[in-house]
């Protein structure tokens, strides 16, 4: 059910009844866990990014400038993967 909040971290308000997907402390509506790139749904089993309090797919998992080089977010180990559970 909602997280503490009761609130998604997309859209806002949370009925108490309904289930709900969990990232980094952030508590979204099912319909709302979407990729911020390509808007299609993760799912559980589904692998993900999350990054600066967005949602990549692994597909559409951005590259970061880090110490003034693009890098993959891969190789980064502060940003590891996460899997929907």
């Amino acid at each position: 059910l909602f997280g503490n909040s009761g609130a998604c971290s997309a859209c806002g308000p949370i009925p108490a009844s309904e289930l709900v997907m969990r990232a980094q402390g952030n508590v979204y509506h099912l319909k709302c866990f979407t990729c911020s790139t390509c808007r299609n749904r993760l799912v559980p089993g589904d692998r993900f990014h999350y990054i600066n309090g967005s949602l990549f797919c692994e597909h559409d998992r951005p590259t970061a400038l880090i110490n003034g080089h693009l890098n993959s977010l891969q190789s980064n180990p502060l940003l590891p993967d996460q899997k929907v559970c």
